[in-house]
């Protein structure tokens, strides 16, 4: 329930930063090309499979960007990520403990250039630090393990002003990993509904 509330006030809080800021002046391509975000938002998990699918409950996300806008190509931008997901409480009968994991992506953007909204639809692949702490009838697991990444994008920026803009998108992520004694693969699935907000320069 804390974890819930926290990502609900996270959103009423950019959301608020948004109403208050000023109305637009000009494209944020004026600028320059880079740009810097911070982003969060809700985060659903489908089960975590290993052989015996696992129910995870929702949790919350929170994360870095750093961009660049290619100038002879608007409709393209490469980002670097780090992006925290929160622990996901197993929510199964007989079982209890968490996975959480932190992400270090690339992803490639490919967005609409013209006027102040710019839809977007992307696609990242990087790397994930997952741990996994779980107790239940087939003994305790607590271990941590690094995989490969990937992830697709959609959503839209809005710019605010030359220098500022917001972000609203979804993101399908998913990684393996080998969590046990026995190294047995583990798939991560997640459907993240996140808000941002961007500095460009």
């Amino acid at each position: 329930l804390m974890k819930k509330m926290f990502s609900f006030v996270l959103v009423l809080a950019l959301s608020g930063m948004l109403l208050v800021a000023p109305p637009p002046a000009a494209t944020a391509a004026e600028a320059g090309p880079l740009y810097v975000g911070l982003f969060g938002g809700y985060v659903m998990p489908d089960d975590l499979e290993n052989g015996a699918d696992i129910s995870l409950d929702n949790s919350w996300a929170l994360g870095v960007k750093g961009g660049y806008i290619v100038p002879t190509f608007k409709w393209l931008a490469v980002e670097l990520e780090f992006a925290y997901l929160a622990e996901q409480d197993i929510d199964q009968a007989g079982a209890s403990g968490d996975f959480s994991a932190n992400n270090l992506m690339l992803n490639f953007i490919f967005r609409y250039p013209e006027g102040k909204i710019h839809p977007y639809a992307g696609i990242g692949v990087g790397w994930s630090w997952g741990e996994l702490n779980a107790t239940g009838p087939g003994g305790t697991v607590d271990e941590s393990d690094n995989a490969l990444a990937w992830q697709l994008l959609l959503g839209a920026t809005f710019e605010i002003t030359p220098s500022w803009s917001a972000d609203l998108s979804y993101r399908y992520m998913r990684a393996e990993y080998e969590f046990g004694s026995g190294g047995s693969d583990t798939t991560s699935t997640n459907h993240m509904f996140l808000i941002g907000v961007n500095f460009h320069f």
